[in-house]
């Protein structure tokens, strides 16, 4: 699906974009007389690949083998190869376009910043200014390459069309490192143990697929102004903070991912025109979660059992919307069995949730602290709190409402809408929907259809503060002004501030 807002580079699928690298792969090392090399464990690495011609194909035999530094346009395949790294020291590093990395088990470091520093001034500026302690020594190739304000990684990446393939990273500081590049490709691989397991900086075209990032430190996915960037098929996984973070990034596609026991499950932060679609999220403390971004989708994921205990006994959010995003479109997904299925706080406008199925939450969904948003077409089914809604102006109602299990009216001319409003039953807004649906909702979604009615319906002018009624086919706010302070009715463990990512 291309949504209403993706431009023309955001609209190729990851698929696409992970076929065409392929192909472009194969094209180059098909397009020059290429030769094969066997090197053993133990042998020069490094001179095979100083050696070698652009589209050779280096294979290294099982054991353990020397890091090495990939400069020219290169495939090389472990069969049961191991690498060591060291401190500042990575196991491969890659400084030319057009490589493919595949098979190799690499051992990590994780080493404090005292020992990182105390190797930058013996070796580097040693090596390249003649000065470290008083004694000079030559400069290796690696020490040419060395910067201080590089994290202790297994594998770092500096060129672009790269492929990385069945690699197993475990305990490194980060697995994988990737800055200023386009076109890279990580598949089938496993980052463990490590305290961030892909760090990407800058970069476009961007595909994971089918890799694992299990028990990292901070986050298992690290992405920071990165463009057209796709997640498929991955499993993100007890990870102490995100499973997948992207922080002021654009054109994101999460797909089909697994995100389980992370304190957030997938975060986007300032990033915008990006999507989630069929993702788990579970036993997070958020399974999804959303600040400061717009234009975004989340489409079909299921949120369940997001409950945990290690800060709040049994607090989880399924889906969360904060500090100031708009114009997010979260429909089609089911928010089972958390704390808060779904919700919107502090300062959000203009995001719409439609036709998700929220059930058995203590809350279904809450707002806070917002106005303009919309939500409509949803069944709020056995939740012990169907909505919350407090100090916000929001509609809950266009043609039609939400279908709700706790709902007593009845419907005497048969058309699906109830005859009396339902009144939201928690919070201070006063909020009521003023055409609930008597039976689930079950229809086709269009995103484009759901913008319309953000732009036809939400309407309230916080400025004013006043809102405008339109007639009762298509209800707006109808609030009445709120005479005191606001009264919460209902007692909670904690009042929660905005989320702040730990990085």
């Amino acid at each position: 699906m291309v949504w209403p807002w993706c431009s023309p580079a955001c609209a190729t699928s990851g698929t696409e974009r992970m076929a065409v690298l392929r192909i472009a792969i194969i094209l180059y090392l098909l397009s020059s007389p290429a030769t094969s090399l066997q090197i053993l464990a133990g042998e020069d690495v490094q001179s095979a690949i100083n050696s070698a011609a652009p589209g050779d194909t280096l294979i290294l035999k099982a054991g353990e083998h020397r890091p090495f530094v990939v400069d020219r346009p290169l495939t090389l395949i472990g069969y049961d190869a191991f690498i060591r790294s060291d401190v500042q020291s990575p196991a491969i590093t890659v400084r030319s376009d057009s490589v493919r990395i595949e098979g190799f088990s690499i051992a990590g470091v994780k080493r404090p910043s005292e020992e990182k520093f105390k190797y930058y001034m013996e070796r580097y500026q040693g090596g390249a200014s003649g000065v470290a302690s008083g004694v000079s020594t030559p400069a290796t190739s690696a020490d040419r390459y060395l910067r201080l304000d590089l994290p202790n990684a297994a594998v770092l990446v500096f060129g672009s069309n790269v492929t990385l393939e069945n690699m197993s990273v475990r305990d490194a500081e980060v697995g994988v490192f990737a800055e200023d590049l386009h076109d890279l490709l990580i598949d089938n691989s496993t980052f463990q143990r490590c305290k961030t397991g892909m760090l990407i900086l800058r970069s476009s075209n961007v595909s994971i697929s089918s890799s694992e990032l299990i028990g990292c430190e901070k986050a298992g996915l690290n992405a920071s102004n990165c463009r057209a960037f796709t997640v498929t098929g991955c499993s993100a996984i007890n990870n102490t903070h995100a499973g997948l973070f992207f922080r002021n990034c654009e054109c994101i596609d999460v797909i089909n991912s697994i995100l389980s026991r992370n304190s957030e499950g997938l975060v986007f932060w300032g990033t915008n025109h990006s999507s989630a679609t069929g993702n788990h999220a579970d036993l997070n403390y958020y399974g999804i979660l959303l600040a400061d971004s717009h234009n975004n989708t989340i489409y079909e994921n299921l949120l369940v059992n997001n409950r945990r205990s290690e800060i709040v006994s049994g607090f989880g959010v399924g889906m969360s919307i904060q500090a100031n995003s708009s114009y997010n479109l979260v429909f089609r997904n089911t928010a089972s069995n958390n704390y808060n299925g779904l919700e919107i706080t502090e300062n959000c406008q203009r995001n719409a949730l439609c036709a998700n199925n929220i059930s058995r939450n203590t809350h279904g969904v809450r707002l806070d602290k917002n106005w303009n948003n919309l939500i409509y077409r949803n069944n709020f089914v056995d939740n012990v709190i169907s909505a919350y809604d407090n100090q916000t102006r929001s509609i809950w109602n266009t043609t039609v409402g939400n279908h709700y299990s706790d709902y007593r009216g009845s419907d005497g001319d048969g058309d699906g809408i109830g005859d009396t409003p339902y009144t939201i039953p928690k919070g201070s807004s006063m909020a009521i929907d003023y055409r609930p649906l008597v039976m689930p909702f079950t229809g086709d979604v269009d995103p484009d259809e759901i913008l319309d009615d953000i732009r036809r319906y939400a309407r309230y002018d916080p400025e004013e503060g006043r809102t405008i009624s339109i007639d009762k086919s298509g209800a707006a706010i109808r609030y009445t002004s709120r005479r005191g302070p606001p009264v919460f009715e209902e007692k909670t463990e904690v009042e929660r501030p905005p989320f702040t990512p730990v990085l």
